[in-house]
C-alpha cells in the first residue's frame, strides 16, 4: 500500500476511490443521459460516432462494443483531429457524434463537434463541465463533474467517461427496442456491480502490482496488449504509464503484436496481455509461449477463472469475479493503474515528467486555431496545394 507522506498519494487515492466514485455519480449520470436524448429523435440514428482526444479517444473506443451490441448500429470511434479534419466530411445522413472531453476546452474536441453539428448530424457532449466549450457547442449534454483530488495522470474522469458511455449504449437500445427495459434495467444492475468487482481486483491485485514495479521498475519500454473493448484498455494503461512516471510505453492489438512486436529485438521488455473472458481469449493464449519464448517478462491481466500453466506467464495480475467483456474495460484498466502509480513510487517520478522543461499550462490543446466550419476544410487542402 502507498504511505499518506508519498507525493504521488493522490493517484493512488483516485485508483482506490473508483469503485466508490461508480456508485456515487451512477443514478445522476443516468438522469442526465435521459434529459439528453430527450433533445432528438434518437431512433432515427443509424450511425454512431465517438471522438476524443487520449484517454477519452480511449474511452470511445473502449465503448465500441457496446454500442454495437445494445444498440445494433454501425459505430466509428475516432480520434477528434481525424474526424474533424478528415471524416466530417462525408457523413452518412442521421448520424450521432458522442464528443468526448472531461474538461471540456481541448480545440480539436470542440472542432469535431463544432463541424459536426455544421454538417447536420446530431451532437452530444460527454463532459465533465457544463458551462465548457464543448458543452456550449453540442446540441446536448451529458456533462457529469468529476471532484477534484489533486493534479495526476486521469483515473477518475476515464472511469466517469466509461460509464457515461455505456449508459448511453444502454438507453439508445432500450430507445431503439433493440432491448426490453427489462433487459436495459438488467444489464444497469450488471453495471452497478461492477463497483464489487472493482473493489475486489484493487485488494487482489495492489501488492502483486507494487512487487512487479520493484522488479522491474528500471525497464524503459513497456508493451500493453489487448483486443475488442481491451485494445483500449491497453491503449489507456500505456497512457499512464508514459504520463505517471515517463516510460516509453506503447498499446497494441493482441494479433498486430504478433505481426511488429514479436521482431523488437529487446528481449526483456514487460509484455502484457489484458485478457478478459471473452471473443480474444484463444488467440491471446496461442501467443503467450511466444511471448514467453522470446525473452519477454509477461504479465497476464485475467479472470481468477481463466486457467493457467506456470509456464505461460510470470505474473497474473487477478481479476477474482467475472464480468461481461462490454463492461471489462472499467475493470481490466485497474492493475495497470496501480503498475503506473508503483512505478512512479520507484523511480521518485514527476507526474508528466517531460513538460519539465517546458511548462505551457495547457496551451498547446486549448490554445490551437478551431475550424468552425465545413468550408475551412477546403481551405485547408488549397493552402497545402499552394
Amino acid at each position: 500500500m502507498a504511505t499518506a507522506a508519498s507525493p504521488r498519494q493522490m493517484m493512488y487515492a483516485q485508483i482506490v476511490s473508483q469503485p466508490a466514485l461508480l456508485l456515487d455519480v451512477f443514478d445522476a449520470t443516468e438522469h442526465a443521459i435521459q434529459d439528453a436524448f430527450a433533445h432528438f429523435q434518437s431512433q432515427r440514428w443509424q450511425t454512431i460516432y465517438t471522438a476524443g482526444c487520449g484517454d477519452s479517444f480511449y474511452a470511445g473506443l473502449a465503448c465500441e462494443m457496446a454500442f454495437a451490441h445494445f444498440c445494433q448500429l454501425p459505430v466509428k470511434d475516432l480520434a477528434a483531429m481525424q474526424f474533424a479534419r478528415y471524416e466530417v466530411d462525408r457523413l452518412p445522413p442521421h448520424a450521432v457524434l458522442f464528443g468526448i472531453s472531461n474538461s471540456g476546452q481541448v480545440s480539436r474536441s470542440i472542432e469535431a463537434v463544432g463541424l459536426a453539428r455544421a454538417a447536420g448530424v446530431d451532437t452530444i457532449a460527454v463532459t465533465g463541465n457544463s458551462a465548457s466549450g464543448i458543452a456550449r457547442e453540442a446540441a446536448a449534454v451529458v456533462a457529469v463533474a468529476t471532484p477534484s483530488m489533486g493534479r495526476s495522470p486521469g483515473i477518475r474522469s476515464y472511469t466517469i467517461q466509461l460509464l457515461s458511455l455505456l449508459l448511453c449504449a444502454l438507453r439508445l437500445g432500450e430507445l431503439r427496442q433493440v432491448i426490453s427495459s427489462a433487459a436495459a434495467q438488467a444489464w444497469r444492475q450488471q453495471l452497478r456491480d461492477v463497483a464489487a468487482v472493482m473493489e475486489a481486483t484493487i485488494q487482489a491485485t495492489d501488492d502483486r502490482a507494487k512487487q512487479v514495479a520493484e522488479r522491474l521498475g528500471e525497464a524503459e519500454n513497456w508493451v500493453f496488449m489487448g483486443s475488442g473493448p481491451s485494445y483500449a484498455t491497453s491503449l489507456f494503461i500505456a497512457a499512464k504509464l508514459v504520463e505517471s512516471c515517463g516510460a516509453n510505453a506503447w498499446g497494441q492489438d493482441i494479433e498486430e503484436w504478433a505481426h511488429i512486436q514479436f521482431f523488437n529485438r529487446q528481449e526483456q521488455t514487460p509484455t502484457c496481455v489484458i485478457m478478459p473472458p471473452g471473443r480474444s481469449v484463444g488467440r491471446a493464449l496461442e501467443l503467450l509461449p511466444y511471448v514467453r519464448g522470446i525473452g519477454r517478462s509477461t504479465l497476464v491481466v485475467a479472470s481468477s477463472e481463466q486457467p493457467f500453466l506456470p509456464t505461460q506467464a510470470d505474473v497474473v495480475l487477478p481479476v477474482p469475479q467475472a464480468v461481461p467483456e462490454v463492461f471489462s474495460p472499467l475493470v481490466y484498466c485497474l492493475a495497470g493503474e496501480l503498475l503506473a502509480y508503483y512505478l512512479a513510487e520507484v523511480r521518485g517520478a514527476e507526474f508528466f515528467q517531460a513538460t519539465r522543461s517546458f511548462r505551457s499550462g495547457g496551451d498547446r490543446l486549448r490554445d490551437s486555431h478551431t475550424l468552425r466550419y465545413p468550408d475551412e476544410l477546403e481551405l485547408l487542402e488549397a493552402e497545402a496545394q499552394g
